[in-house]
């Protein structure tokens, strides 16, 4: 398979992360350390959309055009218009949020997603408290999948819709069997990884897994076989995702570090294979707002 970067879409940043593709073909991302949102549309520069929000891992799209983004206190609603920001969630069992990392859509209007304690990990440098993996559904119901999470990274449902994988910093990819209900179940280390970060499905049902770490991209199967591994020159990958309007395009964001610092931004990967996007939400919340 190729593997060539052929654009850098952003450069500059400290470390960037939820690299997605709007409907509109914006390309937004964050400044998960630096701070911000920001926004790439077609051929023109990139504009800061919110400004100094820290910790922002994940991004997903709302139907209602709002834009929801995680992040330090968990999780706002974006108007992209307006710049008006409304909160959609920032406790958890009566508790306040510290952070929220990755999220993404469910296909039925809600998301899937994970705290992280980036107090202890970055503000503190100490060992963090477990994180909790969880789901809202499109009307706002909460309920907690796991309390034992180092780091929620990368989510995704596979393209038949029957397993949800989820990365987890430090130990690997999950693979979990879906039930009716859209929730899922019984789950099992489909492949250990000391540095999955972000990940996204192609079309023929593989992941692609960016590890921060060792700064590569790796291809696994679905049954957890490494199929290959590319590196690019960058300290750190971190996040990523396909272009809609382009679905051999992938996006990847990238991160520096002390000796290497503001190497973070996102590069265009082509692929040989079509790979999937993650569905939007359709909160209730928001459609009533």
């Amino acid at each position: 398979m190729e593997k060539d970067v052929h654009e850098t879409l952003a450069e500059g940043f400290e470390f960037v992360e939820a690299p997605r593709v709007s409907p509109e073909g914006d390309v937004w991302f964050s400044d998960l350390t630096g701070g911000g949102v920001y926004r790439k549309p077609p051929g023109q520069d990139v504009e800061t959309m919110l400004q100094g929000r820290l910790w922002v891992g994940g991004i997903v799209f709302d139907r209602s055009g709002a834009v929801l983004c995680s992040g330090k206190g968990g999780i706002v609603a974006l108007n992209p218009e307006t710049g008006a920001v409304k909160t959609v969630l920032d406790t958890l069992d009566g508790k306040p949020i510290v952070a929220v990392n990755d999220m993404e859509g469910d296909g039925r209007g809600g998301f899937f997603a994970g705290t992280i304690d980036f107090d202890a990990i970055l503000a503190r440098g100490e060992a963090p408290e477990p994180g909790q993996f969880f789901h809202m559904d499109a009307a706002g119901r909460i309920t907690i999948l796991r309390r034992d999470v180092f780091a929620t990274n990368g989510i995704a449902l596979s393209p038949c819709g029957r397993w949800l994988y989820h990365s987890e910093t430090s130990r690997g990819i999950w693979r979990y069997t879906m039930d009716d209900d859209g929730l899922p179940g019984e789950g099992i280390l489909l492949a250990p990884f000391e540095d999955s970060d972000g990940l996204a499905l192609d079309a023929e049902g593989c992941l692609w897994v960016a590890c921060w770490a060792s700064g590569t991209l790796v291809r696994i199967s679905a049954d957890g076989e490494r199929l290959g591994t590319f590196h690019y020159g960058f300290p750190h990958l971190v996040s990523l995702a396909f272009d809609s309007a382009d679905p051999r395009c992938l996006y990847v964001s990238t991160g520096g570090n002390a000796e290497k610092p503001a190497m973070g931004g996102i590069i265009a990967v082509n692929l040989d294979v079509e790979g999937l996007c993650g569905a939007p939400t359709s909160l209730d919340m928001l459609e009533k707002a």
